[in-house]
């Protein structure tokens, strides 16, 4: 950890004048973040972050946007101590930052990258959980100017559940989440301290001032400034970049109160683009001509030229933006002779008394310096591209090479199944890709660039002990040393050639499961011995499961078998059922719950009375090591336990499951986040929750239980659950598992917790390619798992020898249902 320093903020403040703290000597590891709003010379927001014992902070003038389109500037300031969490107060008059200043928003945070690695290349990835601000979340250092120092950065939101472009959170929710007050409320609350400042009146937008302008007769038309195309961002200074849009280029006219929309040939489609028109009106200016975009903003922040069709073909002119860009003509001055960057700041003042977050109207921002980082962020969130523009250029009303569009990549993980050797660097030359298709992997083609000097090394020392000829690919190259399949590659590239393979593919990173190492993991019992590793026996067993380029059934017994210490506590004395698939193709599975002619002689069984059949039936148990060992070399893929003990328990659970599984159109990161919510409601009501993968889209959130209600109680009690948190964010959660119901929302399955309903195990693998497996995680550790299938038969043993079973102490806090379900929440 860093050793904090807060001698430039001690230095910038006078502490017997003011009641900021001075801040102790903390070598806290706490993850709270604080969203100050300040009144100082000028409002503006505070977002600080706890680490290494002191609070990480950037000011952020325009504040947080709950829409990813929203790029907001930030400045990276000193560090403040933790004790500033909470502050809250007026800042006398004549000290640093005189003025007052709320706890806007407040809560924990957590780094989806390292967070110093982040802070240090300028790219930290985080995930707030507060009252106001949820949810993913991106810092990002823009290049300094020459002579600048690189405290400058974009702060923006992900897209997830958090989403909201409609709401201005900072107009919807002004006030104070520690007292409820708003800045005004607080200041006029210390009137000994009130800040005795004048107002500021509004900016004069006055056409003649800016340099180039002329005195000239409004056109009545306008042809707009093309962009030529390019490849790559423009390197160096002088340019302005912005996201591109996609919908319909249009010049705007406004002209004694009258409004025209043109297309890019001159046309006049006013009347087709229906109410968007009356947003100009509101202008502050009797004549303007004005470039823009006209857009359909989707719930994800992102434009399609397919919705704006349907909105046009629908007549619904209500979901249509303006996105202007640039001001070409204002009250009686030609404005196109003068500088780019001088006509945008025009256009915003102009702009600025009318838009608001949801309004018809909005201003097309851009970053100064190098496009990169903006090109990167487009590509990675779908974005068409960026259009990057010289800040000094005129506008010229033709294509030009002062305006160059540059066409966003495809991007896309890819897993890796091979890769050639470089002599010059000791490293890898390249990697070779594949892709899975119906089921089976397929070569995709070579990606050599994009690789860092450190990363050629790094990656061949994690790609070297996956080799495996036998996983050689049709159409792989001769030099490519196949490897097993279980590290995924992000890569950029352009499109796919006739055979499928990456056109100009280059590499992004590694996608990894980053799980923290465990200062002290948790003690591991030994049930599987060394000898029982050494005996691993079956039949087959090069076989391949699910294709040609799957795991091998020695594959699945070897896994087994090593994961065995953590997963058969969770096993141990409960009704199981099966997955099977003995040839090992995907068309001959099958679940068997009850034991079977030839199954060995050391797997468990007991008699019960069928929930379904009502009569005595016969159910299969593990209840050692050797009976376990036996399935997992007798075809056994899955194992699925029910949430109960047989053995003089059965009636009376204590483990209940809630299936998050997401409808079309969730991604994994927005289940992460309502799992988070899931958890705070079930803590809520006094139920400790703990989590992990499914091994398929889902998480399963698993409480532990005092075995005391029935299974028809228990179900029920779990139904009422899953109603209140589906009650408490009906645009996240259902409860019906009707289809139609579940689009773009997650169903919470609470009815895994009826006798006889069985979940798919800890630790389980999952009959998929590649053998994805349920992995129990630490709630720490959950946002940092980008996809869960890399989770799989390969990686899982060495994290959970590593860190120890994070369940492995559950039963400690098994809590009371009967008494949870009654409490309000």
């Amino acid at each position: 950890m860093a050793k904090s320093d807060l001698t430039a903020y001690r230095g910038k403040r006078d502490f017997t004048k003011t009641s900021e703290p001075a801040g102790a000597p903390n070598a806290g590891t706490g993850s709270r973040f604080v969203v100050h709003k300040h009144s100082a010379t000028a409002d503006h927001y505070d977002l600080r972050l706890e680490l290494d014992g002191v609070l990480k902070s950037w000011a952020v003038p325009r504040g947080p946007s709950l829409n990813p389109a929203d790029k907001r500037y930030a400045v990276q300031t000193e560090d403040h101590p933790i004790e500033y969490i909470d502050f809250e107060a007026v800042i006398p008059e004549g000290e640093y930052g005189g003025g007052p200043m709320i706890v806007w928003d407040t809560g924990t945070w957590a780094p989806m990258n390292e967070p110093h690695q982040g802070l240090s290349k300028g790219d930290l990835k985080i995930r707030l959980w507060g009252e106001k601000l949820k949810g993913g979340w991106m810092l990002v250092r823009m290049k300094p100017r020459k002579g600048e120092a690189d405290t400058n950065w974009l702060f923006f939101k992900e897209k997830d559940t958090g989403v909201d472009t409609e709401t201005d959170i900072l107009k919807a929710r002004p006030e104070s989440v520690k007292s409820g007050l708003t800045i005004e409320e607080l200041r006029n609350a210390h009137p000994a301290q009130r800040q005795q400042k004048s107002v500021a009146k509004p900016a004069k937008i006055d056409a003649k001032s800016l340099k180039g302008a002329t005195r000239a007769p409004m056109p009545k038309a306008m042809k707009p400034q093309l962009a030529s195309q390019q490849d790559d961002p423009p390197a160096g200074e002088g340019w302005i970049h912005e996201i591109k849009l996609d919908g319909y280029r249009t010049i705007a006219l406004l002209d004694g109160g009258k409004v025209k929309l043109l297309t890019r040939t001159g046309i006049d489609w006013t009347d087709r683009y229906g109410v968007l028109a009356d947003a100009f009106t509101a202008l502050p200016a009797k004549q303007a001509i004005i470039d823009g975009e006209i857009v359909v903003v989707d719930e994800q922040g992102i434009t399609h030229f397919s919705d704006l069709q349907q909105a046009l073909h629908d007549g619904a002119s209500d979901r249509l933006t303006f996105f202007a860009f640039d001001l070409m003509y204002l009250d009686g001055y030609d404005l196109t002779k003068g500088r780019l960057a001088d006509r945008k700041a025009l256009l915003q003042a102009l702009l600025a008394p009318v838009v608001t977050a949801s309004s018809a109207l909005q201003y097309s921002d851009g970053i100064d310096g190098d496009g990169t980082v903006l090109y990167d962020h487009a590509t990675e969130i779908g974005l068409e591209g960026i259009v990057s523009k010289r800040k000094d250029a005129p506008y010229i009303e033709a294509r030009s090479k002062t305006w160059v569009k540059v066409k966003a990549p495809l991007s896309g993980d890819f897993p890796i199944v091979g890769y050639t050797l470089s002599t010059a660097v000791a490293g890898i030359g390249a990697i070779a890709l594949g892709q899975w298709v119906n089921g089976d992997l397929e070569y995709a083609g070579k990606c050599g660039t994009g690789f860092s000097g450190a990363e050629l090394v790094s990656i061949l020392d994690k790609l070297a002990p996956l080799g495996d000829p036998s996983q050689k690919l049709d159409g792989m190259p001769r030099d490519v040393i196949p490897i097993r399949p279980v590290i995924t590659a992000h890569v950029h590239y352009s499109n796919l050639t006739a055979d499928n393979s990456l056109r100009h593919a280059v590499f992004k990173g590694l996608r990894e499961p980053e799980i923290s190492k465990a200062e002290t993991p948790m003690p591991r019992q030994r049930i599987i011995s060394d000898a029982d590793l050494a005996n691993i026996w079956v039949t087959n067993p090069t076989r391949r499961l699910f294709g040609k380029s799957g795991p091998t059934k020695l594959d699945v017994a070897i896994y087994y078998a090593a994961i065995g210490d953590f997963m058969l506590p969770h096993i141990f004395g409960r009704p199981v059922s099966l997955v099977r698939s003995p040839s090992g193709r995907l068309d001959d599975i099958f679940f068997q719950r009850h034991p079977f002619t030839g199954m060995p002689a050391t797997i468990g069984s007991f008699e019960t009375m069928s929930s379904e059949e009502g009569e005595l039936k016969k159910y299969i148990s593990v209840e050692d090591a050797k009976g376990y060992l036996a399935l997992a070399q007798f075809g056994v893929i899955e194992f699925h336990a029910w949430g109960c003990h047989w053995d003089g328990a059965l009636e009376k659970p204590d483990r209940v499951i809630f299936d998050l599984d997401p409808g079309e159109g969730i991604k994994f990161r927005q289940i992460v986040e309502a799992a988070f919510f899931v958890r705070e409601m079930l803590e809520g009501i006094g139920l400790t929750p703990y989590v992990k993968t499914s091994g398929g889209k889902g998480l399963h959130v698993v409480v532990p239980l005092k075995p005391k209600l029935d299974w028809k109680k228990t179900h029920a009690a779990t139904g009422e659950i899953a109603a209140r948190i589906a009650k408490a964010a009906p645009e996240t959660f259902v409860v019906n598992m009707a289809k139609d119901k579940r689009s773009r929302r997650i169903f919470i399955d609470f009815h895994r917790n009826y006798r006889g309903a069985t979940a798919v195990a800890p630790y389980s693998l999952r009959a998929k390619p590649n053998l994805p497996a349920s992995t129990p995680l630490h709630w720490d550790d959950l946002r940092s798992v980008s996809a869960p299938e890399d989770l799989n038969y390969s990686t899982v043993p060495a994290i959970v020898s590593a860190n120890g079973d994070p369940w492995a102490t559950m039963d400690d806090d098994a809590g009371d249902l009967a008494a949870a379900a009654k409490r309000p929440g």
